[in-house]
């Protein structure tokens, strides 16, 4: 979002994300293309994804470890029909416009992250939770793809893209092709944790789009946020918000808290780095609860921030709509992943 409104003032914008997915969407939505020719172009991969006869065992991905994932997921004719555009979009692209390749990935991927199912058997694959609800499926991809094709285009508006954006799939902690002190301004929202798993959603997609479930697991795992344990030092500010946790919340959990300070201080010190003197970095973070306990990852950021050296300039914080909010629908209210996130905070830093 931040990336797509930057592209559309004029702004010159720079996007890092370790997830191929978010990636893929903030470099369509900074990327001008025709609306005409992606109609174009979409009729073409239809017509020609019509005429393939191959399936998921063509393209190179995927393993056996990828095939028996796609099996569980996808029933046998959606996936000849996504093997046919993958194969078109990944492993043989039909045209040379990488810009219109990408808007098409976005489109065939709108079929698969969905609320209810549609190319795939699952149910709430976009609130990242997805679980397979139905064994057999009808769902036509390509009769369907061009209206999708044209809800990307309404959504993204890219034919309005003033400034194009320059979005890297990499880690934000590590931004090795920003020179220090080039940025203006910072505006994020690292990920939550425990809170909103993108990854485990997004796998549906990207299995399609070249990435084979080994892959995108080593990624998932190298994510800020990622629920595992650390054995990292533990800085003195971390040892008192320890200290201050209910006995119940064990060993494990606490060693996860340790990761994503320390990840948070990885972020902030690489944001303090490319940011010039006399610049602001606003980020938006929600709290977590492990166990029943509200976990405060807004001091936790706030920690990392003064650690590398920023200073506070404002805080607030706004309630979540529901009808905005990535949960389930039903009992939202009171379901463990909606207790995670009621709330943001709107945190600015000055150097």
């Amino acid at each position: 979002m931040v990336i797509g409104t930057a592209s559309k003032l004029g702004l010159e914008a720079i996007g890092y994300d370790l997830d191929p997915l978010a990636c893929l969407i903030s470099k369509v939505n900074g990327t001008p293309v025709d609306p005409k020719k992606a109609e174009e172009a979409c009729a073409e991969l239809v017509w020609r994804a019509n005429k393939l006869d191959i399936d998921e065992n063509d393209l190179l991905w995927v393993d056996s470890e990828t095939r028996d994932y796609i099996h569980f997921w996808f029933a046998p004719s959606q996936r000849k029909q996504l093997a046919a555009l993958s194969y078109l979009l990944n492993s043989n692209p039909f045209l040379k416009s990488k810009e219109l390749i990408n808007l098409l990935k976005v489109a065939v991927s709108r079929l698969i992250v969905t609320k209810e199912p549609k190319a795939s058997l699952a149910r709430d694959t976009a609130h990242s939770r997805p679980h397979r609800t139905i064994s057999e499926n009808d769902f036509d991809v390509l009769a369907t793809l061009p209206g999708s094709l044209k809800h990307v285009l309404k959504a993204l508006r890219p034919s309005s893209i003033k400034t194009n954006a320059k979005t890297y799939r990499g880690d934000a902690r590590r931004m090795g092709r920003v020179r220090d002190e080039s940025i203006d301004r910072i505006v994020t929202s690292p990920p939550y944790l425990n809170a909103i798993d993108y990854m485990r959603g997004h796998r549906l997609s990207l299995v399609w789009l070249g990435f084979s479930v080994g892959e995108l697991r080593k990624i998932r795992s190298r994510s800020v946020g990622a629920e595992i344990v650390s054995g990292h030092r533990i800085s003195e500010s971390m040892h008192d918000l320890l200290a201050k946790l209910p006995a119940e919340i064990d060993d494990r959990k606490r060693r996860m808290l340790v990761k994503y300070h320390y990840d948070l201080c990885g972020l902030l010190k690489e944001a303090h780095r490319v940011l010039r003197k006399d610049r602001q970095a606003t980020y938006v973070i929600g709290n977590s609860n492990i166990k029943g306990h509200e976990i405060m990852n807004s001091d936790m950021l706030v920690d990392a921030a003064t650690s590398a050296g920023f200073v506070n300039v404002s805080r607030s914080v706004r309630e979540i709509p529901e009808n905005r909010r990535y949960m389930p629908l039903i009992n939202s209210g009171t379901s463990s992943l909606a207790k995670r996130m009621r709330t943001e905070h709107v945190i600015t830093f000055a150097k």
